[in-house]
């Protein structure tokens, strides 16, 4: 849930109907006395944070701050690692009441229960990542025998295996209904996937690819070596297994998260894979769409068309991006275009879109949709989109995700107004969270960008319990009557939602 840039994908001829079609109305929708449409007041400090202490509030306040400073998040990279060196009880202690406490859910499956309780209080579920990443240090790591590299990228793939599936059997212990999110770079050796990945785009379109996805292992054979075809294979495996298991729980979901466009190819090509074999009767396996690519709309209506062709219900998380640097960077490496919308607009545009299209597909029973944004012009779209096509908050297959520590306006708003409001809830042991912990820094670290709005309100709320204790009438700019809330967002950062 990482966040980025926003693009638009436009309809393309299908089945479906187009954005101007009229929605025959739905039953709840005329019942309005005893089915009104909810209203989301996202820029209501009073309403957005009701559910947060003064005491939660100031140590958002204070992590955010620190994010802002730049000098200590650009450095954090390595300067973490070299205090932990010679001081790591100091230092854990640190990060366990800082940005651990605020970015991450607990330790352990136990220790998470209060943070799931509390946010199931407002109307909010959990989707469970275990945010360890697991470094497997083995001597032939550095080895020179390619041999014994490849045999130790594949036991990290295995532990990886093991941590995906602690999430899966862990949320069964805290929610009734599991989502659980997942990494297929964990799961096989990046290297192979950027070499599957460089085949399958040489082989078709990309909106063409989902063909291949039925018989990946034959289509790639003839350009993998045995030792690639072997470890594709495990990989298959791993997430088969996976699927399985989710699967088998009955009311649960996985997502399968997007990554690097040197990698998609295959990513996408496995998810679809999934798709096939496990979304039968359920949208059980959601792949993910990062709406800052040029190529994504070509590829949804592909997806989705091929769902309904095939007979399997489709599942979507629609993002922005995560890596928008990273893939202006690698393109002009390589001399090639860019990969990435040309401007913030256009992906804002794209995102829109591609939600609405998924939504179309969602109304006529044909799968189920994440919109995974902390940008509140397109989560307010979504729930407009909803209110047109018929869609109800609570029942229909639309759920809303945030990180935890990010967009509380949004999530809460969300959850308290009856939508399927979820947070990601990392966890996983202190030490081992600090890369997460980190990115989430680096994605809060422009003040002019992600998080600018969430401090402004939770500023103005503050201001306003100060107030309000001391009898002080007067309304300062800031509070939630005085609009300062309510100003247009500002320019957003490669990092926003």
């Amino acid at each position: 849930m990482n966040a980025a840039h926003n693009a638009n994908v436009q309809p393309q001829a299908s089945t479906f109907q187009p954005a101007s079609a009229p929605i025959a109305p739905k039953p709840w929708q005329s019942e309005p006395a005893t089915c009104p449409w909810p209203v989301l007041r996202f820029d209501d400090p009073k309403e957005a944070f009701q559910a947060k202490s003064t005491r939660q509030l100031l140590q958002s306040l204070a992590v955010f701050q620190t994010c802002a400073c730049r000098p200590f998040v650009d450095n954090a990279g390595w300067l973490l690692p070299a205090c932990r060196r010679t001081a790591r009880p100091v230092v854990d202690w640190a990060v366990r009441h800082t940005f651990f406490k605020h970015f991450c859910a607990g330790e352990c499956v136990d220790s998470i229960r209060p943070t799931v309780a509390y946010l199931a209080a407002n109307g909010i579920r959990p989707i469970l990542q275990y945010a360890a990443e697991d470094n497997v240090r083995d001597d032939a790591a550095d080895s020179t025998d390619m041999a014994a590299v490849a045999e130790a990228a594949e036991r990290a793939c295995d532990c990886n295996l093991a941590i995906f599936m602690r999430s899966v059997r862990d949320s069964d212990n805290v929610a009734s209904t599991a989502i659980v999110a997942i990494k297929v770079t964990a799961l096989a050796p990046p290297a192979l996937l950027e070499r599957a990945s460089a085949a399958l785009a040489g082989m078709q379109a990309p909106e063409d690819r989902g063909a291949l996805s039925a018989r990946l292992q034959e289509a790639l054979a003839p350009h993998l070596t045995p030792a690639e075809q072997a470890s594709l294979d495990k990989c298959v495996r791993r997430l088969d297994a996976l699927a399985t298991a989710v699967q088998a729980k009955g009311n649960a979901r996985m997502m399968v998260d997007a990554e690097h466009s040197h990698f998609q190819p295959a990513i996408d090509a496995l998810a679809l894979r999934l798709q096939r074999r496990h979304n039968r009767a359920a949208p059980v396996i959601f792949n993910t769409y990062q709406c800052y690519l040029k190529d994504t709309a070509a590829r949804l209506d592909a997806d989705i068309a091929r769902a309904a062709r095939e007979g399997w219900k489709f599942g979507a998380k629609a993002v922005r991006g995560a890596y928008l640097v990273f893939e202006r960077a690698h393109a002009a490496a390589l001399g090639a275009d860019s990969p990435v919308q040309d401007t913030l607009e256009a992906t804002h545009a794209n995102y829109d879109r591609c939600v609405e299209r998924v939504l179309r597909v969602v109304a006529d029973g044909g799968g189920e949709l994440m919109v995974a944004s902390h940008n509140q012009a397109s989560v307010a779209a979504a729930a407009a989109a909803m209110q047109r096509l018929g869609l109800h908050p609570a029942t229909s297959g639309v759920y809303f995700g945030q990180l935890l520590g990010m967009a509380d306006h949004l999530s809460f708003t969300l959850g308290r107004s009856g939508f399927r409001a979820h947070k990601i809830l990392p966890y996983g042991p202190v030490p081992e969270t600090l890369q997460y912990l980190l990115r989430r820094a680096q994605e809060n670290s422009d003040f002019a960008g992600g998080c600018a709005k969430e401090v402004r309100m939770i500023r103005a709320e503050l201001g306003r319990r100060w107030r309000e204790r001391w009898g002080v009438a007067r309304v300062w700019p800031g509070d939630a009557a005085g609009g300062d809330c309510q100003a247009p967002a500002p320019t957003l950062s490669a990092s926003q939602s």
